[in-house]
């Protein structure tokens, strides 16, 4: 039984799991948190020390191949010998994103979104880089290598400078469409720098079953390995979640985490100038559109707060509201924020209603943003559910709330961590040099039951929040 290994690289922790490369069995896993290996979140010193310890929290060492995502939002750059090269003053995304108006502005967000995918944001590497040339031109002459975080620790584990497709379309400076850098973006950044300076310190953009090297054999004999793993290319966590659900074109699926992001396989790029949707490279040789929805779990908790309901019993107190939340509409985001609007409150409304206007208000923005990706030409297959991933606390009642208000069949995703084990399939895609869409179909960890409507007047909710939605923003100042 060859074992693989996927690490999931996060702001916070590493989570590791260890899976049969053969069917996808979970065989181990294993965790550590970054401040209690290093001083600070943005040292690279804790993030290596909180990948190697979760690597062997899992105890397991007849490892034949390993992968590294990432949701990690910094940038690492290495001088010219290869050492992490200190930035003068921590990223400062106040300032980037001023780097990332002058960028974006520069090319047009039509042309933008046409070539690099999605409007430069102000954590991109790209708007990044700009920030540091403008500020520290002297650090940014330093440079020897730029990567984000989980493609240094690739780099750490192989020795060699390289990404996947999916991991450098989030950079902004590569082409989902070109399939390539983009020489015309990389000239905004850094005006009159030769493309050769570029490609001497991009990293290496490996196909999805290319390998980035065997383990280095110092890394190996620190981790106790008994025999020396393939290391594989990594990916952004978005990509391995997609991996790890399935997707390709026509299926579509829903994450609730801190916000819900919406991610569709698709034939061919998206290009969205209202940056509503991003098209990226995913983690296979073909295609995703994301699209971030306000609310998410982290409004299901503040409603839990505000109601001193212990985590996880929200949805059973929903359960017992009204068919109608007793006319309470709760919208997520009206202002851009992380906040939400809560309106019908009335004489008999209750704490389940409150409850249940969570639910539907979060479930709501999440369809809001997936049938704008639908508009750009993503395809939801007739037969196909909605694949949903929640925290297990709350996966069944977003599963049916879901159901409900789509009017149609959801699939939840299993309660394992989708990132560490979409890394996993990108491992044994490597190991066994077949297609990551193949292990995927092969393992099938999206294989659950699924929820059918059992509410179909609900779907008449859908209406109502659009309705409301509009004249929230229609209140909104003209700034806004």
């Amino acid at each position: 039984m060859a074992l693989v290994a996927g690490a999931a690289f996060g702001p916070s922790a590493t989570r590791v799991e260890v899976r049969d490369s053969h069917d996808g069995a979970l065989v181990a896993t294993g965790s550590a948190r970054h401040h209690e290996l290093g001083p600070a979140l943005e040292d690279p010193t804790a993030w290596w020390r909180s990948l190697t310890t979760a690597m062997s929290r899992t105890g397991e060492r007849e490892i034949a191949a390993v992968s590294v995502c990432g949701a990690h939002p910094g940038l690492v750059l290495l001088d010219g010998a290869g050492a992490v090269l200190p930035v003068p003053r921590p990223w400062d995304d106040d300032e980037a994103a001023v780097d990332a108006a002058r960028l974006g502005g520069a090319l047009g967000p039509s042309r933008w979104a046409t070539r690099a995918g999605a409007l430069p944001g102000p954590a991109t590497a790209v708007s990044r880089l700009a920030w540091l040339r403008r500020v520290h031109p002297d650090t940014f002459g330093q440079i020897g290598a730029v990567l984000l975080p989980h493609d240094w620790l690739t780099y750490r584990l192989a020795g060699r400078v390289v990404t996947d497709r999916g991991s450098a379309s989030l950079t902004g400076a590569w082409s989902p469409a070109a399939e390539g850098w983009l020489a015309e973006v990389l000239e905004l950044v850094a005006p009159g720098t030769p493309s050769a300076w570029w490609q001497d310190r991009l990293p290496v953009v490996l196909a999805p079953e290319a390998r980035a090297d065997w383990l280095d054999a110092p890394v190996y004999e620190l981790l106790g390995l008994r025999g020396r793993p393939l290391v594989a290319p990594g990916t952004g966590e978005a990509m391995a979640v997609a991996l790890a659900l399935g997707l390709t074109p026509g299926r579509i699926a829903l994450s609730l985490a801190e916000s819900t992001t919406v991610l569709a396989g698709i034939e061919r790029p998206v290009a969205d100038p209202s940056g509503v949707v991003r098209s990226r490279a995913d983690a296979a040789g073909g295609h995703l559109a994301l699209a971030t929805a306000p609310g998410g779990a982290t409004l299901i908790q503040v409603v839990e707060d505000l109601l001193g309901v212990a985590p996880g019993e929200l949805g059973a107190l929903a359960s017992e509201a009204t068919s109608d939340a007793g006319g309470l509409v709760l919208i997520p985001g009206v202002d851009g924020r992380r906040g939400a609007v809560l309106t019908g409150l009335a004489v008999g409304v209750g704490r389940p209603d409150i409850a249940r206007a969570a639910f539907e208000g979060v479930a709501c923005a999440a369809l809001d943003a997936l049938d704008r990706v639908l508009e750009l030409g993503g395809r939801w297959d007739d037969g196909e559910p909605l694949r949903v991933a929640a925290p297990p606390q709350h996966l069944g009642v977003v599963s049916q709330v879901l159901a409900d208000l789509a009017d149609a069949p959801v699939q939840p995703a299993p309660t394992a961590s989708l990132a560490a084990a979409g890394a996993c399939i990108q491992a044994a895609a490597v190991l066994q040099g077949v297609s990551p869409h193949e292990v995927a179909a092969r393992w099938d960890l999206g294989a659950q039951a699924w929820v059918h409507p059992v509410d179909p007047g609900r779907s008449v909710r859908r209406g109502l929040h659009r309705e409301e939605h509009a004249r929230q923003r229609q209140a909104l100042p003209r700034s806004v």
